[in-house]
């Protein structure tokens, strides 16, 4: 490297097609870039901005596929829940009409003693406070009704598991009579409030309690019994059991049953335990098949506490 005279630089190959030039100025040493590295540089720089406005553009399209799947899993969850009220539509059809029949009986009832010579004031009122009590369990059965057909986005808030399981076995009652089985429940108290939406936590429990009731349909060497339950979990949040007497499932397929498609059911279409696995995990969960002592199964989902 010279020290003397022009002091004119020398050039170091780094790699094969980049350079640099060391350069002596004011007594120091410069790094100097060259034409070729410089256009490397910007050739790289071109490159990642290329790349950053792919990635923009890939977000993009992975964004809209995800609330476009959110969609599509709403839509469906709704048909799902439309159609278990048309496979409840007679069961809640009497349901209705017990209360609105009690209504009109007791109306007649009012009305005879107002015509009566004294008026039967008591009566009257008496058999009013029945109409008033007979049209508020009608309301009662059209509003959990209402909650489970209608079409809303998912509305996370406090939610007492209890409360949510009642309302579901209020409109399942019917279809459990006439099927001949047996329901008992096992609700603990005392349990914490769990964040989720109310219309898709009945979702699950009516998809569950109904794949019972559709299991035991053809059993008769036994008593069909049903038995819904919650209770608290390891972890502090909820459990919620429903176990049937039916013909059970194979262990093998214990994994199996919560995937789309999947049934053993002759007219079954594999969509609503698998529409429950959905749901629960989207609110944290965890939802799993076993075996019980005696005949039947027992499908449980686990749910995490506000």
């Amino acid at each position: 490297m010279a020290r003397s005279g022009a002091q004119s630089p020398t050039v170091f190959v780094v790699v094969k097609t980049h350079q640099f030039v060391l350069a002596r100025r004011h007594g120091s040493w410069d790094v100097v870039e060259t034409a070729t590295l410089k256009q490397a540089k910007a050739e790289i720089k071109v490159l990642n901005e290329e790349l950053e406005q792919r990635v923009v553009e890939r977000t993009s399209e992975l964004m809209k596929a995800s609330e476009a799947l959110r969609e599509a899993n709403t839509e469906l969850a709704h048909v799902n829940r439309v159609t278990a009220m048309g496979q409840l539509a007679a069961s809640i059809v009497h349901e209705t009409m017990q209360p609105v029949s009690a209504a009109v009986t007791n109306a007649h009832a009012a009305l005879r003693s107002l015509s009566s010579e004294p008026p039967d004031l008591g009566e009257a009122r008496e058999a009013i406070d029945r109409i008033v009590k007979a049209g508020n369990r009608a309301s009662d059965v059209i509003s959990r009704l209402r909650a489970l057909s209608k079409k809303a986005p998912p509305l996370k808030d406090g939610l007492a598991i209890n409360e949510a399981v009642l309302d579901v076995i209020a409109l399942t009652r019917g279809e459990v009579v006439k099927n001949g089985i047996s329901l008992r429940t096992e609700l603990k108290e005392g349990l914490p409030l769990i964040q989720a939406d109310r219309v898709q936590l009945q979702q699950v429990i009516l998809n569950l309690i109904m794949n019972a009731v559709e299991t035991m349909s053809e059993v008769d060497e036994r008593p069909r019994e049903l038995l819904v339950g919650t209770d608290r979990d390891a972890t502090g949040g909820v459990v919620v059991t429903v176990t049937d007497s039916g013909p059970g499932v194979n262990p093998a397929n214990f994994d199996r049953v919560f995937e789309a498609f999947y049934t053993t059911k002759p007219r079954g279409m594999g969509m609503g335990l698998s529409i429950c696995r959905t749901i629960v995990e989207a609110h944290g969960g965890r939802i799993w098949a076993s075996r019980t002592a005696g005949p039947g199964a027992t499908l449980q989902f686990a749910l995490p506490a506000a």
